[in-house]
């Protein structure tokens, strides 16, 4: 009777103590379901206020971590996982401001599409010049880049300082509709006087703004060096005297693996077509290996053949190896050169009617400043299968092509 008294106090002591210590617990319980009522009450009311005086979720977050530091049951602090970016040094980092607003940081790192990449600058005229390169093409999809050209003469005596002249420029995009990142850019430039006739010299300047006309808070503007020509240097006759060279070829890049044999049949062909007064550029991209370099070695110590490594342009992302840009460029870096200039590819062959030559067809045209050639296939019978033998002189080398095209030149 005595053990049954003892544990039935025993139990009701127990009984007590769990509720003293829920009872101990359950003030700060509803102060802290109070709290956030309350907070779930003004982000209600928040929903009804204009769009300026609203608080975002990392506020709510803050406030939430004030009022929990505040309780006296905190909970412990759990080690924050290791950070996926600990090796790099954020050089910024959120700031609250005494309004309360929470300004972020935005830390870029690399660089997206460049403003403009330069390939080559010339000159079209005693105050023109052309500027030729590539640019971001979403800046020109989005926005509205602009080109200002600047003359800075080396000297500056008071005669040379009406030189110091600017001029708004137009832009030409040849791919626009094949452009990738990069999109092919031909600035063109003219002045409204001559430049550099005294020829002292002096530096082309390209300003190139992202957003022309628009917020200068997001305008950019890059000066860049665009053609430098040093005192002396600057050659009237270039504009008036007879071309060097009669036909001159402007070749796409050259990628891939590219045949010796075919590449050799090419180059005989229409070296014997076009005749001395000629000239090929061909642009290596990639597909000039050593086989086909020794190829061109031959015709190139003959002065027939100049050969452009450019293979660097494949780090900005422009359509079939940016051929636009290097094309463009071949034009305008040789069109004082040559009467007549040709652009079409290595598998292709220009074809003229047994009773016409090149020369007579093109003294038909001579009233035109361009034409196009109309394209065929090319018989494929034509073609062998194995390299010929090598002669002494090229004109007996085989003009097949397996799988090619040719240019047929009508009057």
């Amino acid at each position: 009777m005595g053990k049954e008294r003892s544990a039935a106090a025993s139990g009701e002591k127990h009984n007590k103590m769990l509720v003293g210590v829920v009872c101990n617990f359950a003030a700060e319980l509803k102060l802290l379901l109070t709290a956030l009522l309350i907070l779930c009450s003004l982000a209600t009311l928040l929903q009804f206020i204009p769009s300026r005086f609203t608080i975002s979720a990392s506020d709510l977050r803050f406030c939430i971590s004030r009022i929990a530091a505040a309780g006296p049951t905190t909970p412990p602090t759990l080690p924050s996982p290791p950070s996926l970016f600990h090796n790099y040094t954020q050089k910024e980092t959120d700031e609250v401001l005494p309004s309360g607003i929470i300004r972020r940081a935005f830390n870029p790192y690399g660089a997206a599409a460049y403003n403009f990449i330069t390939m080559g600058s010339y000159r079209g005229g005693l105050n023109t010049f052309a500027i030729v390169g590539l640019a971001s093409k979403p800046l020109h999809l989005y926005s509205r880049p602009t080109y200002q050209c600047q003359w800075l003469p080396f000297s500056s005596n008071k005669e040379n300082d009406t030189n110091i002249t600017s001029s708004l420029s137009y832009k030409i995009l040849p791919d626009w509709g094949y452009g990738r990142v990069y999109t092919v850019v031909v600035v063109n430039c003219t002045f409204p006087q001559p430049i550099n006739l005294d020829n002292s010299g002096g530096t082309l300047l390209l300003h190139s703004s992202t957003s022309g006309g628009g917020d200068s808070k997001f305008n950019l503007t890059d000066t860049i060096p665009a053609l430098t020509e040093p005192t002396g240097t600057f050659n009237l006759s270039l504009f008036t005297s007879k071309p060097k060279y009669d036909y001159l070829y402007c070749g796409s890049s050259l990628y891939g693996t590219l045949s010796p044999l075919r590449v050799r049949e090419w180059i005989a062909y229409h070296v014997r077509l076009f005749g001395e007064r000629s000239h090929f550029v061909f642009h290596d991209a990639g597909g000039v290996h050593e086989e086909v370099l020794e190829v061109l070695k031959p015709w190139m110590e003959l002065g027939y053949v100049t050969l452009q490594d450019i293979r660097e342009q494949e780090r900005f992302d422009g359509y079939y190896h940016n051929q636009f840009m290097v094309v463009n460029d071949c034009l305008h870096r040789y069109k004082f050169m040559a009467k007549w200039i040709f652009f079409f590819d290595v598998d292709e062959y220009i074809y003229v009617p047994p009773k016409s030559t090149i020369r007579s067809v093109l003294d038909s045209l001579s009233d035109y400043s361009q034409f196009t050639i109309e394209q065929m296939p090319m018989s494929s019978k034509l073609c062998h299968s194995v390299d010929a033998a090598k002669r002494h002189r090229w004109l007996f080398i085989n003009f097949g092509e397996c799988g090619g095209n040719s240019r047929k030149v009508n009057k």
